[in-house]
C-alpha cells in the first residue's frame, strides 16, 4: 500500500456473469484511484454507474474480478442502516449488542449505547423493541450505531437522507467529527453540497470506469455541469425546504429605483431583496441567490462565501439585497432561487428552488442565453506576412 494511502485501487475490475447473455457484465472496469489516510472522497454517477459495486469491493462483500485493491482495515460500513438488528431487543440493547461485536468489553459497550441514545434522540423507544420502530427511526438508530465507534476507513452511501432536516445536520456534523479524528471516509451520495464540504477528491463513475478523478471542487462542478446539460440543473424539483434555523419572510425583485417588477431589460439593474428572519443565532451563514431559465438552465448562482462578505453572527429580522447592476441574461422567462445555508455550505437553514419567475425583454439581436461584453476587429495582412 501505497506510503499514508488508506486505500488503493489498481486496474481494479469487478464482472458479473449473466446466463443469458453468455459473456456477462464488467460493473467496474480498469479502476485506479487512491484515498490518503484522513482522507475524504466523494463518489458519484448517475444509476448504474458502479457507485454500489465499489462500495461492496472496498467492505469486502464481493471480491475483485481483475486488479488489486488494498483497504486499511477494519472498515465500518454506513450502507444498509437499520440491516442485521434483532427486532425483539430494544434499541439500546441492539446497540450494545453492535458494541460487542466489534470487541467492546460489556461496561464500554453500555458507555456507548448511551452516547448513542443521546445522539437518535429517540425518547422511550430506545428501550422500546425494534419492531415497534418506524422506517425512519430504524434508520436513525442504525447510523447512530455504525457511526458511533470511530474505524480506519468508513463507507457512506446516501445516508446524508436520513431523517428530517435536524437530524440530517447532524448526520453531517458527526461524518465531519470521524474525520477529525483520523477516519479516511469513502461517501457516495447524490447531495453535492455535503459532498463538496467533506470530501477533499471526488471520483466520477460513468459506465463503471474512471471519467474524472482529483479535486472535489473540479470534479463535482464538471459532474453538476453535466446533470445540468441532462435537464436537472440540481437534482431538486422547485420547492420550498431547510433545517428552520433561517425564516424567508418575503422576496422582491425589484429595479434600480426600488420598483417591484415581474419583467426587466438586459442590461438594466435587477435587485433581489430578501427579507429573512434568523430564528436561533447562527455564525456567518452562506447567503446566495440564483438564477434559472425556466427549462432548467443553471445561469448564476453566487453566494457570500465565494465573494467572502457579509460574515458574523445573525439573530433578529435582517434584508438581504442582491444587485445585478448590468443583468446580462438575454430575453426569455427566468426563476430566481434564495437560500441560506450554514458556514460550511453544507446543509440548508432555508431554501426557495426557483420560486421567483420574470421575465427578461430584450431588443438586441444576439442570440444565446447572455450578452457578453465583446468586440470585433479586422486587421489587414501584409503581403509577405500572408504568404508565410
Amino acid at each position: 500500500m501505497t506510503q499514508a494511502a488508506a486505500v488503493v485501487a489498481r486496474d481494479l475490475g469487478k464482472h458479473y456473469a449473466v446466463e443469458e447473455r453468455g459473456e456477462g457484465v464488467w460493473a467496474l472496469r480498469s479502476l485506479s484511484f487512491e484515498v490518503r489516510k484522513g482522507g475524504a472522497l466523494a463518489v458519484v454517477g448517475e444509476n448504474g454507474s458502479g457507485k454500489s459495486t465499489l462500495l461492496d469491493l472496498l467492505q469486502g462483500a464481493t471480491r475483485p474480478s481483475e486488479g488489486t485493491l488494498r483497504v486499511e482495515g477494519p472498515v465500518a460500513s454506513l450502507l444498509e442502516l437499520g440491516a442485521g438488528f434483532f427486532t425483539e431487543l430494544t434499541g439500546r440493547e441492539n446497540a450494545v449488542e453492535a458494541g460487542a461485536l466489534r470487541g467492546l468489553s460489556r461496561e464500554r459497550a453500555r458507555r456507548v449505547a448511551e452516547e448513542i441514545g443521546a445522539f437518535v434522540e429517540l425518547g422511550d423507544f430506545y428501550d422500546r423493541p425494534v419492531r415497534t420502530y418506524s422506517a425512519g427511526m430504524l434508520m436513525r438508530l442504525g447510523f447512530g450505531v455504525a457511526s458511533a465507534v470511530a474505524a480506519p476507513v468508513t463507507l457512506v452511501d446516501e445516508v446524508l437522507a436520513v431523517g428530517d432536516g435536524y437530524f440530517q445536520r447532524r448526520c453531517i456534523d458527526r461524518l465531519v467529527a470521524l474525520r477529525a479524528q483520523g477516519t479516511t471516509l469513502v461517501v457516495a451520495s447524490h447531495d453535492l453540497h455535503a459532498l463538496r464540504s467533506l470530501c477533499d477528491t471526488a471520483l466520477w463513475l460513468r459506465q463503471g470506469r474512471v471519467h474524472a478523478l482529483g479535486p472535489s471542487d473540479e470534479v463535482l462542478g464538471r459532474y453538476e455541469e453535466h446533470l445540468r446539460l441532462r435537464a436537472a440543473p440540481t437534482g431538486e424539483a422547485p420547492g420550498r425546504r431547510g433545517t428552520g434555523e433561517v425564516r424567508i419572510r418575503e422576496v422582491r425583485l425589484t429595479d434600480a429605483e426600488g420598483r417591484q417588477r415581474s419583467e426587466f431589460r438586459t442590461g438594466e439593474m435587477l435587485r433581489i431583496e430578501v427579507l429573512f428572519e434568523a430564528v436561533t443565532p447562527v455564525e456567518s451563514p452562506v447567503m446566495g441567490v440564483a438564477l434559472f431559465r425556466d427549462d432548467g438552465v443553471y445561469c448564476h448562482g453566487p453566494n457570500t462565501s465565494a465573494d467572502a462578505a457579509l460574515g458574523g453572527r445573525y439573530e433578529g429580522v435582517y434584508r438581504l439585497t442582491a444587485e445585478f447592476p448590468e443583468l446580462p441574461l438575454l430575453g426569455g422567462s427566468y426563476q430566481a432561487s434564495v437560500a441560506f445555508y450554514d458556514k460550511d455550505h453544507v446543509y440548508a437553514y432555508a431554501w426557495d428552488h426557483r420560486l421567483y419567475p420574470f421575465r427578461v425583454a430584450s431588443d438586441r439581436p444576439d442570440h444565446g442565453l447572455v450578452a457578453l461584453r465583446h468586440r470585433f476587429r479586422v486587421d489587414p495582412i501584409g503581403s509577405d506576412e500572408g504568404a508565410a
